[in-house]
């Protein structure tokens, strides 16, 4: 099973790994041999040319349909190159250093391991079979390959990946040498290392293949040991430990943890690594049986496993070819006679001897074959499904002009799909962050709610609220001119008149005449900023009108300075769509390269082109505003909407109730009802006070007072700004909806749908328009593309030939009858 595909026939002392005679290649001094008890040489019983095949493995388990078509199945998916993704189960030989895992080692894979030194114990070294087709011609094949983990900690500064030796067989000799010059690529007791190195976590890998050969993997690690000797580090010596406790842990792995029988078992530190490995893929095999002083207690271990830890793990027993031992020396019959005599025919039979030994192998390794097919399957499905888009993420070849300029255009074709949804039924975006439309309404909306509530410069007054307001505390300081914080003194705009006798102005209202003194200072007091302003226009811009004439022309500055924030908010507001909407076209633009499956080459070259766009249409939106408010300023103040008049009349409405409620609390409907009453007392006409609270009494000597109260030439002078005030208001109020319909109809609208814009902009027609070398160079591919879409589809065909092999594997052997 392990050493060949059939049974190896024997062979004189010295033979090469193919089989044929040869002189003597192993000659070991005396001395070495004796001091080192591992010092053994090619075993015998592999040397015969009479033996029939599976004389050692009599009970081949992969003779069965079901295990051979698995374990075939296995060897077809180390031909196709799954072994790089899956980890396939594989045989690992572990134990201290001395415990003769080298001599059980010759005897699994007929490879003439130099014993008595250290040179295969300062790396791993894995050996992997293989059957090749009949007729072929035998392989040997040593490479160095990285390890799965490095545990010296030590940096790596030689270069190994060129180290590759072939022949066609290998004699012991030749062997040695190739670990020796292993041992140099990886540094080991170099002057040229950066320190001094005993140990490397990297891996001699030696491959035999040929038609009469078995498939199969054993990796043999380096022996833990707790000495320091010979310029051994206690890191390396630790890293030894944690470099064979990391590849037992691998659960696909088959652990075959060797022990000296000749020595103390307490002092075998494998063994409590080996406690927390699965026992299911665990193997014990006890070395130099035929050296053990105390052979019942090796056997009482074996039988009872009394001192292991784990009591359900498999223990066997091997004989070691002695350091004395003639050339005709035959391990079967050494260990038939060794293991034939008490203690150790208490041993079960089939814990006794190599070929034991072997079958046992044979039989766990085909088991773990079987269980691991269909977590191998799922395994590389789901490899494979990744792998697929990862290879869709580098897109179709594009060689010529017109592939890359189909390959674009399906891109940017894909991206206006989602960029018109997104706008007009982004229902099936797959993210709300990507639905423009409910965006910028959102946007547009929040808007108008802004400027409807901070666009006034200055707040207006509702009717009856009082113009004179509190002066703030940080406007004390400023000057009229400044802060039009003026004096409490109406103006004239018409020229003197006469007051009316009852009349009180708001600075001399009845409440506060006959409001009794008070020492406390009043606080100060200011007009309200709008009527401070309509009051400095009124002032300031006279012109040629007669008294008693409002001039129109203070309603312009007044809009102006009114207005003069809009400009501030509305670019605020524009600003914001302008990024909200490049955002939404970015994801929309990503979404479309995962679709279509674009490299970071394409995407990022488009991706400058759409933030070209969306800065180009932002200072056009800009300049649409600027131009915008500089017409609205400059032109004459019309309207033909009929909501101003309305505006203006409801005003005007609410002045005339206003000024009547004034001229009734100066003028009191008692007066005229006092002159009713007789000179006797008896009234002239009965009513009750209910009947006349309410009434608004004119005679012709109070005529001038109501005269004063409601119209802008009379003495009350505030009349005229209230006329100025609501004139402005209405006026506000109408264009203030104008502005903000034109902003969001007439800048907004075309810009969302502008054909360079940061949405639509990047289209079919611009890639159409674009010249060919900006075509070669957005299209093109660089050369890591073009090499890891070839990896890739490599990799996808690997993996689906891996596939068809794992699944038609398990399909076969469904209806198969037999097993391991």
């Amino acid at each position: 099973m392990f050493s060949s595909g059939f049974t190896p026939t024997r062979r004189v002392r010295g033979t090469s790994i193919d089989g044929s005679a040869q002189a003597p290649t192993i000659n070991i001094e005396a001395e070495e041999a004796q001091s080192e008890a591992e010092d053994y040489e090619s075993s015998p019983e592999d040397n015969s040319e009479n033996v029939p095949i599976n004389s050692i493995l009599c009970e081949d388990p992969f003779s069965n349909e079901s295990s051979r078509i698995l374990f075939d199945s296995i060897d077809q998916l180390r031909r196709c190159g799954a072994g790089q993704d899956l980890d396939l189960p594989q045989l690992v030989i572990v134990g201290k250093q001395s415990a003769g895992k080298s001599s059980l080692l010759q005897s699994l894979t007929d490879i003439p391991f130099p014993v008595g030194s250290r040179l295969c114990t300062q790396f791993a070294m894995r050996i992997v079979s293989r059957r090749t087709s009949p007729g072929s011609s035998d392989m040997i094949e040593a490479t160095i390959e990285t390890g799965d983990v490095n545990p010296f900690s030590t940096r790596d500064d030689f270069d190994t990946k060129d180290f590759k030796r072939s022949m066609t067989s290998m004699t012991a000799e030749e062997f040695e040498e190739v670990i020796n010059e292993a041992k140099i690529a990886m540094g080991l007791d170099s002057s040229q290392a950066s320190d001094v190195r005993n140990y490397s976590s990297k891996v001699l890998k030696i491959e035999l293949s040929g038609p009469r050969r078995s498939h199969f993997a054993i990796l043999d690690l380096p022996g833990i040991f707790s000495a320091l000797v010979g310029g051994v580090s206690k890191r390396e010596r630790d890293g030894v430990t944690m470099m064979v406790s990391s590849y037992m842990k691998k659960p696909e792995n088959i652990i075959i943890c060797v022990a000296d029988a000749s020595g103390d078992i307490s002092n075998e530190q494998i063994l409590p690594l080996a406690s927390t490995v699965d026992s299911s893929r665990l193997v014990g095999v006890f070395t130099k049986c035929d050296r053990s002083d105390n052979p019942s207690d090796i056997v009482k271990l074996v039988r009872d496993r009394e001192g292991i830890p784990d009591k359900t793990v498999k223990w066997f027993v091997v004989h070691n070819r002695g350091p004395q031992a003639s050339a005709s020396y035959d391990r079967e019959h050494e260990e038939n006679t060794t293991f034939g005599k008490d203690p150790w025919t208490e041993v079960p039979e089939e814990q006794r001897g190599t070929a034991m030994l072997k079958k046992h192998l044979a039989n766990l390794l085909c088991q773990r074959i079987r269980d691991a097919f269909p977590g191998m399957l799922n395994t590389v499905t789901k490899l494979l499904e990744a792998e697929r888009t990862h290879r869709q993420s580098f897109g179709e070849p594009r060689n010529d002009h017109s592939q890359k300029l189909s390959y674009l255009a399906s891109v940017v074709g894909r991206f206006q799909t989602l960029a018109l949804q997104s706008l007009r039924s982004p229902g099936d975006l797959p993210s709300d962050s990507m639905k423009l439309r409910g965006l910028s309404e959102k946007e547009k909306a929040a808007f108008a709610e802004d400027i409807m509530e901070n666009g006034e410069c200055f707040k207006f007054l509702k009717i009856g609220e009082d113009v004179v307001v509190p002066q703030k505390q940080d406007d004390s300081d400023l000057d009229s001119d400044d802060g039009r914080l003026e004096t409490l003194n109406t103006p004239n705009y018409h020229g003197s008149g006469r007051r009316q006798r009852g009349l009180m102005t708001p600075l001399a209202s009845p409440s506060r005449r006959n409001r009794p003194a008070e020492n406390k200072t009043p606080p100060r007091t200011q007009l309200h900023p709008l009527y401070a302003e309509i009051r400095h226009q009124l002032a300031t811009n006279r012109g040629e009108e007669l008294p008693g004439m409002l001039n129109p022309a203070v309603l312009r500055p007044l809009w102006r300075k009114q207005t003069s924030k809009w400009q501030d908010l509305s670019q605020k507001h524009l600003e914001q769509l302008v990024s909200l909407t490049t955002n939404v076209a970015l994801k929309l633009f990503h979404q479309a390269c995962l679709d279509v499956g674009t490299t970071d080459r394409v995407k990022n070259g488009l991706e400058v082109e759409l933030l070209s766009f969306a800065e180009s249409s932002r200072r056009e939106v800009m300049n649409k505003l600027a131009q915008m408010i500089e017409k609205n300023q400059t032109m004459a103040l019309q309207t033909h909407n009929p909501l101003f008049l309305l505006k203006v009349r409801e005003s005007q409405a609410a002045r005339f109730t206003a000024a009547i409620d004034r001229y009734r609390r100066a003028c009191p409907p008692v007066g005229f009802l006092a002159s009713l009453v007789n000179e006797g007392g008896a009234p002239k006409v009965a009513i009750k006070e209910e009947g006349y609270a309410d009434w608004a009494i004119v005679n012709k000597g109070h005529l001038e007072a109501l005269f004063n109260e409601l119209h802008p030439s009379g003495e009350r002078k505030q009349n005229v700004e209230d006329e100025v005030h609501d004139l402005l208001k209405a006026y506000y109020d109408v264009t203030l909806q104008n502005h903000i319909y034109d902003v969001s109809h007439n800048i907004t609208e075309p810009f969302l749908l502008s054909p360079t814009g940061p949405l639509l902009g990047l289209n079919t027609d611009f890639i159409m328009s674009l010249p060919q070398d900006v075509i070669d160079q957005l299209g093109g591919e660089d050369e890591s593309v073009v090499i890891g879409r070839r990896e890739a589809e490599s990799r996808v065909r690997r993996l689906e030939e891996a596939v068809t092999i794992a699944g038609g594997a398990l399909g076969r052997t469904r209806g198969v009858v037999g097993g391991c």
